[in-house]
């Protein structure tokens, strides 16, 4: 028997989790039945003062100020949200209206729409959209409940923002150090072994790569940014100190570990067999795999290099709550115990394929390679920052990298160089 066949399921805070469904629908039974005895146990006799009050102190059924809640997403996404949907529609009374979007276009159309009225209650995105959003006015805070716990924090951390929760994660991307098993058949213990198999970069001599080369840059002690204790960025640069020129001096000490290929150029020698280890992302094992054999390649955690916990950047994909919906209350509630359960957290992932935010389904989902060396792979890795800042800092901080390691400019001078530029850039 299914719990949305108990109309009583309607009122706020009385809600089922998908994943405990059939057992609350059996707890519910039981509990209309005592309700109808003892209803009709008590039907001759008179209320007492005391039942009257209770009965006036009783809180009145609370109905809901929407009657569709509409939500904006990729077709993955949207897909993976159908049958969450009806089920929240078939406990509520409250329909839900999936409409597709480009995901590319879904942030610009997002802020457009939703002053005016007609834009979603809820849409699907990136998490370093969160500063544009907010700045916007157009998204709110999330209130998730219990819910957060079953998330991974850093993932959580990603929808940080100003001190308060923007959005409920459901994927996660990050990095690692995929090798070729035969060349390196377990985990490297150090860098030296790294580099003594043979490891690249996909990166240009002029441009460098500042999104691979992070989680070296950490390793050293220097963060793009300095975090609040939420995981939440600052405006202050956290690559200007100590940590940042011992950085800037490992880059000008090892710059020839690197070649200076090009994507096509590295995916083509790691397919080969001639690249023992490529620090790249989960979208390059399939194509991987296609050259090795699914059972010829291997997903490691990056060693440290500078002797700190080495951060790699991490993306996270999750839903945001519009600032201007009717019914915030039954809006959170759809998140939180709708797309936030695991059983909605796996269909989302079996369908879209990214790595679960959501503890329960990554266990879940670990049988799978990419997800699990991945996933492993990135216990560690800090959200990329969704502060309008960090679009002051890629183009000075890909080319220092670069000039540095093919000894351009000396580190001290570079970075330093680098540091103040990327500061005025900041100060407007």
């Amino acid at each position: 028997m299914q719990a949305y066949l108990f109309p009583f399921q309607v009122l706020k805070g009385a809600l089922l989790k998908t994943t405990k469904r059939s057992l609350f629908a059996v707890g519910a039974v039981a509990a209309v039945s005592a309700l109808v005895l003892s209803g009709c146990a008590a039907e001759e006799a008179e209320p007492t003062a005391t039942a009257t009050a209770t009965q006036s102190e009783a809180p009145a059924e609370d109905t809901p100020d929407i009657e569709t809640l509409t939500v904006w997403a990729d077709d993955m996404v949207a897909k993976s949200l159908e049958g969450v949907a009806a089920q929240f529609e078939a406990d509520t009374g409250i329909a839900v209206e999936l409409v597709i979007k480009d995901f590319g276009s879904i942030r610009d159309e997002a802020i457009t729409a939703i002053p005016t009225g007609e834009g979603p209650d809820i849409l699907a995105g990136a998490h370093d959209w969160t500063g544009q959003l907010v700045a916007a006015g157009v998204v709110a805070p999330v209130e998730l409940g219990a819910a957060l716990g079953d998330f991974r924090e850093n993932a959580v951390s990603a929808f940080s923002y100003d001190g308060a929760l923007y959005g409920l994660p459901f994927g996660v991307e990050n990095i690692a150090l995929v090798c070729n098993s035969s060349l390196v058949p377990s985990q490297p213990a150090t860098w030296d072994e790294v580099v003594a198999a043979g490891v690249e970069v996909a990166m240009g001599e002029d441009s460098g790569d500042p999104y691979h080369m992070y989680y070296i840059q950490t390793s050293f002690g220097a963060p793009v940014f300095v975090q609040n204790a939420d995981g939440s960025y600052t405006s202050e640069l956290g690559m200007g100190g100590e940590g940042g020129f011992a950085f800037a001096d490992w880059l000008a000490a090892n710059g020839d570990t690197f070649s200076f290929k090009d994507y096509g150029t590295v995916e083509a020698e790691m397919k080969s067999g001639e690249l023992a280890c490529w620090i790249t992302g989960p979208w390059a094992a399939p194509s991987i795999a296609e050259g090795l054999g699914e059972d010829g390649y291997a997903i490691y955690s990056l060693p440290s290099v500078g002797g700190e916990t080495a951060s790699q950047f991490m993306g996270a994909r999750g839903f945001y709550i519009s600032s201007q919906t009717d019914d915030p209350l039954y809006v959170n509630k759809f998140l939180g115990e709708y797309i936030g359960s695991e059983a909605a957290q796996t269909e989302i992932y079996e369908i879209g394929g990214r790595i679960p935010a959501h503890k329960g389904a990554f266990e879940a989902a670990s049988g799978d390679k990419i997800t699990a060396g991945f996933g492993a792979a990135g216990a560690n890795a800090a959200p990329m920052p969704s502060i309008p800042e960090m679009g002051s800092v890629w183009a000075s901080w890909g080319s220092t990298e670069a000039a540095i390691m093919t000894g351009k400019i000396s580190a001290a001078e570079g970075w330093q160089k680098m540091i103040d530029e990327i500061n005025a850039a900041i100060a407007g």
